[in-house]
């Protein structure tokens, strides 16, 4: 198995993910770079470090989409009981207000499940003493009466790496880029996949996932000598921080001069001030923030799994 690990011009994982933009360095390369959790750990000790979700996906905006579905259904639901009273009211007319209220009604059941139903975070463990990794996901459709659950993937370290992946949207005229942290499993002595899971995302640059790789690289080959000392996440944000979690740099917290201390360059200046346009709408997404962080149900273990996760044999 080649063993460079310099960025290659091609994925190195076979077969390549379709959104492929970088691989990163061998898990078991030296150590080289900035190694920085980016304040996305919840623990962190000589046995074990568990590795937060939480801001994968961003909370609150999916509660508003929600709500406004649902009082879009009450209305149809008024409007066709008012309707089915009137004398001479085509057969289509009264199909279509039904279908408009099934599709208000079932969007809205779907976005208030995601937002109020999604743990607040789905850690993944990383034991070092064991040489194993626990990834904590949560299993969900589009089918909002669908059956939705938790469950546990064992890894082992030895079969790990990691790569970059970009997704591209645009609006209107606005192209906009995000990146991705995934790890992959693969087959011993080789760079075939087995399966993948992804660590991060929304990330506008691949700098913070660089650094997070190598800050797990290190702990789980080297342990905590010469890590840089990390601050762990604060798993109970305070009504501020949910309020500004869009936009953390003007938060008078902990979470706010951390996120302040990060912002680097131009693009980090650049991406404050868009954000400040729109920020009374912020504002509404971070009380939405708040309701769905104090609503979610806490990150759950199945039965055996949370202790052997953070046994040391």
């Amino acid at each position: 198995m080649p063993t460079d690990t310099t960025r290659l011009r091609a994925p190195r994982i076979i077969p390549a993910h379709p959104q492929w933009a970088q691989d990163l360095a061998l898990r078991d390369a030296p150590p080289s770079g900035k190694a920085d959790s980016w304040d996305e750990l919840n623990h962190l000790d000589e046995v074990y470090l568990e590795f937060s979700m939480a801001s994968d996906i961003p909370r609150g905006f999916m509660l508003w989409g929600g709500v406004a579905c649902v009082a879009v259904g009450l209305g149809l639901s008024y409007l066709l009981f008012k309707v089915t009273t009137w004398e001479g009211v085509a057969n289509w007319m009264v199909g279509l207000l039904i279908v408009m209220w099934f599709v208000a009604l079932s969007h809205g059941i779907f976005f208030l499940r995601f937002d109020l139903c999604l743990p607040k975070d789905r850690p993944v463990r990383f034991n070092r003493s064991q040489g194993k990794v626990y990834a904590n996901s949560y299993v969900w459709n589009h089918n909002p009466f669908g059956r939705w659950g938790g469950r546990v993937k064992v890894f082992e370290w030895s079969t790990l790496q990691a790569e970059i992946t970009k997704q591209i949207g645009a609006s209107g005229e606005v192209v906009t880029q995000r990146y991705a942290l995934e790890l992959v499993a693969c087959k011993a002595v080789s760079f075939e996949a087995v399966d993948r899971f992804r660590l991060q995302h929304g990330a506008q640059t691949t700098l913070e996932y660089e650094e997070q790789w190598e800050f797990l690289r290190r702990y789980m080959n080297e342990g905590l000598v010469g890590l840089p000392l990390q601050n762990l996440r604060n798993q109970n944000p305070s009504f501020i921080d949910c309020l500004l979690f869009a936009m953390p740099w003007f938060a008078p917290t902990e979470m706010g001069r951390r996120a302040r201390q990060r912002m680097r360059g131009v693009l980090g200046v650049l991406t404050m001030v868009l954000m400040s346009l729109l920020f009374p709408l912020w504002l509404l997404f971070g009380i939405g923030n708040f309701i769905v962080m104090r609503l979610a149900p806490e990150a759950s273990w199945p039965a055996g799994v949370d202790e052997a996760s953070k046994s040391s044999s």
